[in-house]
């Protein structure tokens, strides 16, 4: 072990300038690295403050004499930040500085010299005199900062009565907020983990860190990766002022010789007046210069903004922060937030106070909910709808009016009318009175019968004991028979079966308060076909043996409410049922479109300058020919079953792609209009389709054109129509995501005025 020992002298500081309880580093460094350290504390100005660091002399592979190094005194912070501050550098050469010690025998024979050697030396280099001006620097150019914050998952809650929507927001506990610093150099970006900390149980998190003005020298800096966002908006500037981004590929960090090559471009380019002076070739350092690159490129203050180097070219002197918040749920370790260099806070201040929104996968501490009154459940929503969204009537209307019971999003003035698919989480509050519950149906005003599984389906949830960990096995709320009955646990009863469980503020706290069970229609058919469906609860008591007093069962009123609790559903699943197959319309494995009816579409015919003596159809792989004024007619289906159940379509669309990812939409009126072949209601959305005249809250869809112009297609190409049709069946998923088809036919179009050398047409004179 080697040492180098020596005095740092305060003396030049003033005394009302001098810190006492400053701590000073004094460090060893070699290739940018600290190979090893001491701190000693400032104490008194007038004499030198003694120190020793002891690091292992550098040696390269081979060599017998170690490599000079540099001592570097500064305050006591990081290495990369003692490395980037104002500091008093002192360069020390080991060689023949060898410890009487060390004989310096020789190295094993057929080992390299210096592989078996350690080079022990002990040097002094006296006293080193600090100047004030360095030593402001060691005051002042390093901060305390504090991040303070929440991390919360956000809920939205509508009021019928006045029409708003409110929010509000709930703890995540146990979640581990990593503040990361952002540095962007050119089109690179390096994330830096500045500290990280744990969420207590209100979600609430503090990390302080110290935080130092450093020189900016990205290449002090490692693992650095491309940011192609920025590549994007790089590349656009250029290009307004005729300048190429090198053909190269970048590079995995920052490259003086890269930058070197755009400097070069952008000289030859000529575009910036200054261009004119030329940036040395095979100099790293002017493509390394701030001044030198922006001498030859555009200025743009979007991307001094951004902190993006050379439009931006300051020292570091506050952390650009973004967050990662990750989060033991449900048995894993889940990314509950993850930001982008986009959101990235730049130079914040020294006190930060932040809220971050958790996404879907958090689990979060249920206080947004008020503890369920007795006697009385409510449903509050049925998958992500708000019941109070859902159409309800105890008689259906009178004709004319339209039946909208069980329909989702029916307020005026834009309808959506969406019936419901699929297993539905309801979700709700029973009364701490009521033990097990028994769901009944009525469909289509029938009588109430028991819900049995798998109709009736259970789930599981979890609760938060304190530890930050996910509670295993997570406790089961499935459906049983009980006394005969088919019934479910209610959460407060299930509390108090488990006084076990931890409390807090009084109340178990679950990471799902409010889900009642699922309603799944589609487990079995048989027993939820697409129909309109009612449901009510039966309440039941139980004995101190846990058994049901059969003679306590009530149907439970809604709360607040003298009438039993009551929601509607209208059930519409897609079923896989299909006309068979045919060469113009086939289905299933090996084609876009699947064998479905709900909902179906077709492309019937294309046909060229369709009501012309010159009319003519294609088919699927043809050559065609189209001048500027010429015609081109699609004939296309969008439907679904024609049935009472049905009449659900949600719309539909029709694209034409070609080249690389090109593509442009057909019927908006640029390219061409929809219209009736023969059906009316063209639409192509439901809403648009209610104002054409199809009857709330049926919209069966139909048959319908489209006239192309050539001049349409503006070059010689491949093209592919892709018509696509979609049902508004609701359940936490976008329509057209949901319940859709895909229909697409391919052709080729040869516009002879923009391609006359592909595939001219055949000269008749020649013989």
């Amino acid at each position: 072990m080697s040492e180098i020992t020596g005095a740092i002298d305060l003396s030049k500081i003033p005394e009302e300038e001098f810190d006492p309880d400053l701590d000073l580093r004094a460090a060893v460094v070699r290739d940018g690295a600290v190979l090893g350290s001491t701190v000693v504390k400032a104490g008194n100005r007038r004499e030198p403050l003694r120190f020793a660091v002891q690091f292992d002399a550098p040696l390269l592979p081979g060599a017998t004499l170690p490599c000079p190094v540099r001592l570097v005194i500064g305050p006591n912070v990081g290495d990369l930040e003692l490395l980037g501050i104002d500091t008093l550098n002192h360069v020390v050469d080991l060689a023949g500085q060898r410890s009487d010690t060390d004989d310096g025998g020789d190295a094993t024979p057929g080992e390299p010299a210096g592989a078996s050697a350690s080079y022990e030396v002990k040097v002094d280099v006296g006293v080193l005199a600090v100047d004030i001006a360095i030593y402001h620097c060691w005051l002042f150019c390093c901060r305390t900062y504090t991040l303070r914050g929440r991390v919360v998952c956000r809920r939205w809650h509508y009021n019928p009565a006045t029409g708003h929507w409110s929010f509000c927001d709930e703890p995540v506990p146990g979640a581990t907020v990593e503040a990361y610093d952002v540095d962007r150099f050119f089109f690179w970006y390096h994330r830096d983990l500045i500290k990280s900390a744990v969420t207590d149980i209100n979600g609430n998190f503090v990390i302080t860190f110290r935080w130092c003005c450093l020189r900016w020298r990205p290449w002090l800096l490692q693992s650095w990766a491309v940011d192609h966002e920025l590549i994007n908006q790089i590349q656009n500037l250029l290009t307004r002022y005729r300048i190429p981004l090198p053909p190269v590929p970048p590079p995995p960090s920052p490259d003086p010789l890269y930058l070197q090559q755009l400097a070069a471009h952008a000289t030859r380019s000529g575009a910036m007046p200054s261009a004119r002076t030329q940036v040395g070739q095979g100099v790293p350092d002017n493509a390394m210069s701030a001044e030198a690159l922006l001498a030859v490129l555009p200025p743009s203050p979007e991307l001094a903004a951004l902190h993006i180097w050379p439009w931006w070219d300051r020292n570091d002197c506050a952390p650009d922060v973004v967050f990662r918040v990750t989060q033991p749920c449900g048995g894993t370790v889940r990314v509950i937030r993850n930001e982008s260099n986009a959101q990235t806070r730049w130079d914040i201040p020294a006190n930060l106070h932040v809220t971050l929104l958790a996404n879907d996968l958090a689990c979060c501490l249920p206080v947004c909910y008020d503890p369920d009154c007795p006697e009385c459940l409510q449903v509050t929503f049925v998958g992500c709808v708000d019941t109070s969204q859902i159409g309800a009537a105890d008689l259906p209307p009178v004709p004319p009016l339209p039946d909208l019971r069980g329909y989702a999003y029916t307020a005026m003035p834009s309808p959506d009318d969406r019936p419901f698919y699929g297993s539905l989480r309801i979700r709700g509050g029973v009364g701490s009175d009521v033990d097990y519950v028994k769901v009944q149906i009525s469909r289509d005003g029938g009588v109430w019968t028991d819900l049995p599984p798998p109709a009736f389906e259970g789930f599981q949830r979890n609760y938060w004991d304190g530890s930050g960990q996910a509670v295993e096995p997570a406790p089961a709320f499935t459906p049983i028979v009980k006394n005969g009955q088919t019934v479910m646990i209610t959460r407060q009863h299930y509390e108090a079966l488990h006084p076990a469980i931890p409390r807090f503020g009084g109340q178990v706290i679950w990471y799902d308060p409010d889900t009642l069970f699922y309603f799944d229609t589609t487990a079995n058919p048989a027993i939820t076909p697409d129909a309109l469906y009612q449901l009510r609860f039966i309440g039941y008591s139980a004995d101190a043996a846990d058994n049901l007093i059969l003679g306590s069962a009530r149907v439970l009123p809604g709360c607040g409410q003298q009438e039993a609790q009551k929601v509607f559903i209208r059930v519409d699943n897609q079923a896989m049922v299909h006309p068979a197959p045919t060469a113009l319309h086939p289905c299933g494995p090996g084609t876009v479109h699947d064998c479905t009816n709900e909902p179906d579409c077709y492309i019937r015919r294309i046909c060229v300058n369709e009501g012309t003596a010159g009319e003519y159809c294609i088919s699927a792989c043809d050559m065609v020919r189209l001048s500027a004024s010429d015609t081109l007619t699609v004939h296309f289906s969008a439907t679904v079953p024609a049935t009472v159940q049905d009449g659900h379509l949600g719309g539909y669309t029709l694209f034409a792609e070609y080249g690389v990812a090109q593509t442009f939409q057909i019927g908006t009126g640029v390219h061409g209009a929809f219209s009736a072949d023969p059906t009316f209601e063209v639409g192509p959305t439901y809403l648009e389709a209610l104002s054409q005249g199809a009857p709330r809250p049926h919209w069966y869809g139909g048959h319908y054109k489209v006239t192309l112009r050539g001049s349409d297609f503006d070059r010689c190409c491949a093209y592919i129509l892709r018509l696509k049709a979609w049902k508004r069946t609701a359940n936490c998923g976008a329509p057209s995501l949901t319940h859709f088809n895909e229909f697409e036919v391919a052709f080729t179009i040869l516009r002879p005025e923009l391609c006359p050398d592909v595939c001219p047409e055949p000269d008749e004179n020649k013989g």
